[in-house]
């Protein structure tokens, strides 16, 4: 089996597997209650929040634990807009982001909130000067993703921050950083956000565990109603087995997240080189660079051929790969790769490999191998 869909979720660390039963074991009490073996597991929590805290550089006592991305910003944003929004009624995103986000601002926008959806260039990157244009008086949030799912490009988070907070200081950023976990050199100490959204399967830690990071100065209200104090908005009993996975996830990235992404980005140059030497009449919707682009990421447009078709022939050698975001790729053409101009043939054969530690050379030959073999069919066929 050949796995290239880690975008989408990564292959759980043996070491993370390890906390994540040896938790489950020895430190199952309910962090809320009172007694002593309680106490002690919530030490854990707390350290697992230390540990997450210095690696996005901000306040452990700022993080809060969701049950994944998509919780996580709804809780972000649906808690900051109905808090603020007795006056202020206008909100701003990107129309590249992710559903959980993308989602939330179509709602509020029902609800008769004036939502303003920045567009993005051939290469998937915002307009600055369209940002800096957009902002109001009563602009409540604008939430920009770190590093889109689907084509991996990198925003420039720190020239976006400056930006918001210069034109309307009052006004909250918050970013889905998802993606951006072992992705980038992105660190949040020299970049003012107010609340930031991540996710532990992305990771090699489990589904169902993420986190959020609020800043003290943010006026958010509770969605979730609960007697679970320690948790602050995320009124639910917290699962410890989960958050010491995830901890260790974070803290073993920490460590290695230079290389792995050295080595990611070795394993999408080697790809995208050998797709242009051995399948003509592509095109690539990632750039190479890793400064602009993660590692992890590299979306192609195979023109003559029908991308879920496609992904089912690599499917019957093993071979793994998606046609976007899992969140997303049922529903037809990709929003984000149609809002970056593609033609429709360039949307149909869109392809998404996405690479982590565990990928080797040796598959990426494969890979090509079979790539080539079923492309040449598949434009026969039609």
């Amino acid at each position: 089996m050949i796995y290239l869909d880690n975008s989408a979720s990564t292959k759980p660390r043996k070491e993370v597997i390890n906390v994540l039963v040896q938790t489950m074991e020895e430190n199952y009490a309910n962090p809320d209650a009172i007694h002593d073996f309680s106490h002690k597991t919530l030490l854990k929590i707390k350290n697992a929040k230390k540990i997450i805290s210095d690696y996005l550089k901000v306040e452990a006592d700022r993080i809060y634990f969701t049950a994944g991305g998509g919780d996580g910003n709804n809780l972000v944003l649906q808690g900051i807009i109905n808090a603020n929004s007795r006056i202020k009624k206008h909100l701003i995103t990107t129309k590249i982001e992710h559903p959980s986000v993308y989602e939330v601002f179509k709602h509020y926008e029902n609800l008769g909130f004036e939502v303003d959806y920045l567009n993005v260039d051939k290469d998937g990157f915002i307009d600055i000067e369209e940002l800096e244009n957009t902002i109001r008086e009563d602009t409540v949030i604008v939430s920009v993703g770190a590093v889109n799912s689907e084509t991996g490009a990198i925003q420039d988070l720190e020239q976006i921050s400056k930006i918001i907070k210069m034109k309307n200081r009052d006004t909250y950023f918050h970013t889905d950083f998802v993606q951006g976990l072992g992705c980038t050199n992105i660190k949040f100490d020299k970049i003012p956000v107010d609340a930031i959204t991540i996710s532990g399967h992305k990771i090699h830690a489990p589904k169902g565990i993420g986190a959020i990071y609020i800043n003290k100065r943010v006026k958010i209200a509770n969605i979730i109603y609960g007697s679970n104090a320690e948790n602050g908005i995320v009124k639910r009993t917290m699962p410890t087995e989960l958050i010491l996975a995830f901890a260790k996830a974070v803290e073993i990235l920490i460590k290695e997240e230079k290389n792995e992404m050295e080595h990611s980005q070795k394993l999408k140059e080697m790809l995208a080189n050998k797709i242009s030497e051995e399948i003509t009449n592509i095109k690539f919707n990632s750039l190479l660079s890793i400064e602009k682009s993660s590692p992890k990421v590299l979306n192609v447009s195979f023109n003559g051929t029908k991308g879920e078709v496609l992904t089912h022939f690599l499917g019957m050698y093993q071979i793994y790969v998606s046609t976007g975001s899992a969140c997303s790729s049922k529903k037809g053409n990709s929003r984000i790769l149609e809002v970056m101009g593609l033609t429709q043939s360039e949307l149909d054969g869109a392809i998404r490999f996405s690479f982590s530690k565990d990928n080797t050379e040796k598959e990426i030959d494969e890979v090509v191998k079979r790539l080539k073999e079923s492309v040449e069919r598949i434009r026969k066929m039609r």
